[in-house]
Parts: structure tokens; sequence; C-alpha cells
């Protein structure tokens, strides 16, 4: 607050000396006066120095009264300084003005001396006793806040006293309720104090502890287990923890995971010590059961894939150290998910069981079997020191010969004879020329059981050095694949199909794959690999997608010509292509009744049910359904009848030989005699030569596919040829 001994501060702002020299007179006595004869003068007076009043002219050059006063109260720091107009203007707009601005008074020119001493000592008067009250206000404020910080500091006691309540009942609570016993004993190691889980773990009752020696309760008279140590290890360290044998009261020993902790006063000395425990029995239990599981099958109780590939590497050292043969079998059972998908998983389990035990009791006993995974089994076999390669090979043909027999014989689950073969891959080793380890070791053991079962399985196939390298470039194809399709490696070809007077009637969708290393691989090559595993439902998708473009420019440009896509069979059953299909069509622009989906003949047969529901969701949304291969798999009038198919497409396997094979000629004529019972358009591929082409035109209505009358090319290519006919 400002000093009351010293005079007040007005500023004159006047741009008139004579009436500088009339203020500064009239009011030199009573006040401390400053003059500024400019606006901008007086913001850099009253930015160093604070004035209590300000005297400010309206009329000035450059920057007018009104500016100033606006500058002035626009500012947090300046807005509170008292200003009162001096004017010779009377209009009330004028006025009206300066008070808007924030002004306190008005005084008009010329002046009135003692009118002018009046309203400022009115306005200073008025300000001091403002003054009075702010300073008045300020110390009732700083009482308040004092009285605020102590009712907080007594509140915040009140809280922590509440709070320390209510922690030291939680504390008990938790000490009585928790499943761990505890203890708390003297320096001397005197139990003073148990809590309820104590008495149920050790069976000795709080009364019985208290004043009671805590190394007593905790004795087991085992010698490798000295609880003296464990109390100096703690009265030493301050802490212990560990796992020990204790003894209940009625001599039952028990696993106990215990912690030991010493508690210290504030002049840090020795006071209690605080004993948790708690039974670990079950938890002993429970590991011993996760370590089994860790390296054991739990179905058949074999040893499990990590636990085979220890003992394989195991045993791959040795033979390197002993040159001594041994030898691997992998078992394999042929379509074993009929079985799951028949009878269910239960009697699936039930004869992975048995099998085990056959397998088990086949072998010697210092063979090992271990289960690999689902229907995958592993037997190890260590030949004696001396046995050569062929004695080895030998001695392996015969096990699995017997394993062969053994499997073969009939299985009861739910008193019904189930019958199963297996598919059997032998490697024997170590090879001289390469050393391996346990993971390629059964790698090789699994490709020469994958080539048993491409010989149609219930056979045995010793491992091949080729088998090897077709394993690895299936596995490579399969990892290239799933980049080809994000990569857009991929190509779509297109090969025309004509009616027998070589009339243009579509064409089908073919897929290419132009590695970017391999070079071209054939679809031949890659769609079974992509059957085998979830990589045909990408490529499916993106095979539609690139399809359903291409069919839209096609029926812009001719509405009566069609496309052909193969679809795989797996997705017959699968909900999710089928919804997928779905949305494309019905978000692409496409005549749907020019799409062909082709099925080959035999995935009809694996899902029947399921296969009549897709044919018939696909029907509704007005798409072709062609048997595609038609006269390779199981033919069968039922199907025919049942499903809403468009088209039978017979195998060029068929037309290939059929100018000079009556068999063949008389497969195609009872396919065309089907086609036209059933109302069905036929076509025939491996048109390759001008005698198929001569042949088939006997049949007026077929359509014809095949390198005779057009080999595939590059999707733009046939567009451009189809538009451009003149280029051809």
């Amino acid at each position: 607050m400002k000093n009351r001994q010293q005079k007040p501060l007005v500023l004159i702002v006047d741009d008139e000396p004579n009436n500088l020299h009339i203020l500064v007179e009239g009011l030199l006595s009573d006040y401390d006066v400053r003059i500024a004869t400019g606006g901008a003068q007086a913001l850099e007076f009253i930015e160093i120095t604070r004035p209590d009043l300000i005297l400010l002219d309206i009329m000035m050059p450059e920057m007018d009264g009104y500016e100033v006063c606006k500058i002035l109260k626009s500012n947090q720091n300046t807005k509170g300084i008292p200003i009162i107009f001096v004017t010779a203007m009377t209009e009330e707009e004028s006025e009206e003005h300066g008070f808007e601005l924030g002004a306190i008074d008005y005084i008009h020119k010329p002046y009135k001396l003692s009118l002018v001493r009046a309203r400022i000592r009115t306005h200073m008067t008025v300000q001091g006793m403002l003054d009075r009250l702010i300073e008045k206000n300020f110390d009732l404020h700083d009482k308040l806040l004092e009285i605020e910080i102590l009712a907080s500091e007594l509140s915040k006691r009140d809280t922590e006293l509440k709070k320390l309540t209510a922690k030291q009942e939680l504390f008990y609570q938790a000490l009585t309720s928790t499943a761990d016993g505890v203890v708390i004993t003297n320096n001397k190691g005197i139990i003073i104090a148990v809590n309820p889980s104590f008495c149920r773990i050790t069976g000795f009752s709080e009364n019985e502890a208290l004043e009671t020696q805590l190394k007593k309760i905790k004795q087991n008279n085992l010698p490798e287990m000295n609880f003296d140590a464990i109390w100096q290890h703690a009265s030493t360290a301050g802490y212990w923890s560990g796992e020990l044998i204790t003894r209940r009261k009625n001599g039952e020993l028990y696993p106990e995971l215990l912690t030991l902790s010493m508690v210290k006063n504030d002049i840090d000395t020795n006071v209690n010590f605080i004993g948790v425990f708690s039974d670990i029995s079950s938890v002993k239990v429970t590991q011993e059961r996760i370590d089994y599981l860790t390296w054991h099958d739990e179905l058949t109780g074999f040893p499990n894939r990590n636990n085979f590939l220890k003992l394989l590497d195991q045993q791959l050292n040795q033979s390197y150290i002993d040159l001594n043969y041994a030898y691997i079998f992998i078992v394999d059972i042929d379509s074993f998910h009929s079985i799951n998908d028949g009878l269910g998983l239960l009697a699936g389990d039930q004869v992975l069981q048995e099998l085990a035990a056959r397998i088990d009791s086949t072998l010697d006993s210092k063979d090992i079997v271990a289960r690999l995974g689902s229907d995958e089994f592993a037997v190890l076999c260590a030949t004696n020191k001396g046995t050569g390669r062929s004695r080895a090979q030998a001695l392996a043909n015969t096990k699995a010969q017997n394993l062969l027999i053994a499997a073969s014989e009939p299985f009861t689950v739910d008193e019904e004879k189930v019958t199963l073969t297996v598919s059997i891959g032998c490697y024997i080793f170590p090879r001289m020329d390469v050393r391996e380890n346990a993971i390629e070791t059964i790698r090789n053991c699994e490709a020469a059981c994958y080539k048993a079962k491409e010989k149609g399985g219930n056979r045995i196939t010793f491992f091949d050095t080729s088998f090897g390298e077709q394993a690895k470039r299936r596995f490579e194809i399969e990892q290239d694949l799933r980049k080809a399709i994000s990569q857009n490696e991929l190509t779509l070809y297109l090969q025309s199909q004509y009616d027998s007077q070589h009339k243009l009637k579509g064409a089908e969708v073919l897929l290419r794959w132009e590695h970017s290393r391999k070079g071209f691989i054939s679809p031949a090559e890659f769609i079974p690999i992509a059957e085998e595993s979830d990589i045909i439902f990408d490529l499916d998708c993106w095979v539609t997608c690139r399809a359903l473009e291409l069919l839209a420019k096609l029926n812009q440009f001719n509405s009566k010509l069609g496309l052909s896509i193969n679809i795989s069979g797996r997705h017959f059953h699968e909900n999710r292509f089928l919804n997928f299909v779905t949305k494309q069509i019905q978000s692409s622009k496409i005549n749907p009744s020019t799409l062909t989906i082709e099925i080959i003949e035999g995935t009809l047969l694996n899902h029947m049910e399921a296969a009549i529901a897709a044919v018939h969701h696909l029907k509704k949304l007005g798409v072709r359904v062609s048997i595609d291969d038609f006269g390779t798999g199981y033919s069968s009038l039922t199907y025919l009848k049942q499903l809403p198919i468009h088209e039978l497409k017979i195998d060029k396997s068929f037309v290939f030989e059929a100018p000079t094979n009556k068999n063949d000629k008389l497969i195609i004529d009872m396919i065309v005699s089907l086609g036209n019972l059933f109302d069905l358009k036929v076509v025939a591929e491996g048109v390759e030569g001008e005698e198929h082409f001569t042949m088939l035109q006997a049949y007026p209505n077929m359509i014809l596919q095949g390198y005779h009358l057009h080999k595939p090319e590059p999707a733009d290519s046939w567009f451009y040829s189809l538009t451009n006919p003149s280029a051809e």
C-alpha cells in the first residue's frame, strides 16, 4: 500500500501550455504534479511511474484522450488508475463515450480551480477509502487463509488418524483371514502371536503355540534341513526365504514356503521376527504335473515333440561319436480326420490311445516312442555297436512292417469295428556326407512319410535325399506364395471357349505365377500346396476379385460372353468364402449369369450336404455352376439330380485319346447324353489338335476349349484382341 506521508501523484496530460500552467499552479500545493504534453509521452511515463489520478485532455494531436484511456483500461496493470477527462466539448454523446471507456468524471474548460480541486479531492478521498478497504480486505483474507490452513491441517490429521485406524483394522483382518500362516516371535524366537491359518496348517492351537520356541514347531528331524541355520541367517541378514520340510503336530511332513523377516524399532534394536508360511503340497503336485506335461503327451503318456527332439539330439551326438547307426520312424494315420468327423473326437482319442499301445508293444523295450502331434507318432531305435547301414535298414524295415501289421488290425470303438492304415517314413542316421541336428533329422523323416502318403498310404518309405529337396521347395513355395498374393506377382490369363462353329462364347480364367527369383511356377505345383494350407482362401479371394473386374469390363463390351473361374472345393463347406463371394458380386457391376464357378467333381462327395447348400446359394445369386473334370471322380446321377448345376466339363484326359480310343469316345457320348438328359451344357477341354476339333464337331451343342483353338494369354492381351480384331 502507498505511504501516507507522500503527496498523491497527479498526472496532467494536455498539449496547451496555458492549461498546464493553470492546473499545475492550482494543484501543486496539495499534490505531486507531473505533466505530459501528448498521449504517447503519458503512456511512457505511466509505464515507469503509476499516478494516483490522471487529468486527461481529450483533444490532442496524434493520439487523443479517448485512445489513451482505451489503452490504459485494456492493460491489467493500469486499468485501476482513475481518469478525469478535461475538455471544452459539452455534448452528452462525448461524455457518454468517455464514461463507456472507463473515465470517472468530466471537467469542462475554462477551468474553475475550486471545482477542479474539489472534484480531485473527492475522487482521491474515495480512492483512499477504497485503498483502505482493500488493505483491510487483504488483512481479513490473510486471517481467513490462516484459519483455513489450520482447519485443513486439523482435517488432514483427523483423516490420517481415521486412515491409520482403518489400516490397523485392515491389517488385523488380513492377518486373521489370510490363507498363509503368520507367526510373530521375540528376539529369542519365542512365539508371541499366531493367526488362525498357523493353527490350521500346523495343527497346533494358539495356546499350545504361544510361549513356545519357533524351532520346536518347525522341527522335522531331517538332517539336511536345520532350522537353527535358518534362524541364524535371519538374525544376521535380517531376512530368510525358501522352502523347507516341516512336521505337523500329528507327525505328518509337508513342504512349506517360509519367509522370516526381522523387525527393528527406532533405535535399531532387534525386537521381533515375523514368519509367513504356506503349505505348498498342492503347488508341488501341480508343478510336478506341469513338468510332466512339458515333456510328455497327456493322451498317451509318451514323450512329446520337445522331449523327443531332446532324446534324438542325444542319440545323434552319441551316434556320431560311436559311429553307430540308429533310425527313426514317423508313423502317420491315413485319413485320420474321417474318424474324427464320422465318430467324434472322443472316438478319435480312443483310437490314438489304442494305436499308441500297439506301437509300444510291437517295439523293443529300449526303443523310444513319442507322439509328435495329432495323429503323428515317432519312434527312435538304436542298433548294437558294429551294425552296418544295410543291416540297420533291414532291421528298420522289419520293425516298420510289424507296425503296419499292428495298425491294420481292426479297432473297436463303441462296439463298432474301425479299420485304418498308416504311412511310415523311415530315416537312418548318421549320414556321413552331412551332420544334422534333431530338427533336420525329423524333417527328413517326415518328408519320407509324406512321400508314402503321396503313393496312397499304407506303406513304408525310406528317406531319399531328393525328398529333402522336395520338402524344402514345398516349404519355400508355400512361404513365397503368401508374399506373391500381397506383392501382385500373380497374373490372370484367359483361354477362349468356342462353340462347334468356332464362335467365341467366353473364356476360362487361369492363374499364372512368375516368381521374382524362381521364374515361372506351374499351377500344378503351387495350387496343391495352397490347397493343403489356408493360403487357398486368400488365393481364391484374390482370383475372384480380379476375375469380377474383368467380367465387368467384358459385360460392357459384349453382354453375351462369360467367364469361368475355378474355386477350391474346400470352400464349399466354409461360409466365409460364400459370404465373401456374395459381397463381391453384390458390389460389382456384373451380370451374375455370365459368371461360371467351376468345382471339381470329387469335392462334392466329401461334403455333399454342404456342397448342395452352397450351390443353391450361388444359384440364388444368379451365378452358374460347372462340374470340372467330370468323369474322373465318382460320377453320380444322385447329385446330378440334387444339385442345380448348369454345366458338365469333360476332363481333357478323355478328349485327348478319344479319336483313337473307343472307350474314351463312349465316355464322351455318355457325358453328352447325361447333359441332354439333365438339360446341362457340356464343355470339352483338351482340344489340342485338328483331330480333336473334327471329332467334337459331331456334338453341335458342345463348347470347346484347348490349345488348338486358343492358347491362354494375359487378360490384357485377350481383351485387346477381342476389341481390335483387325490387329490379329
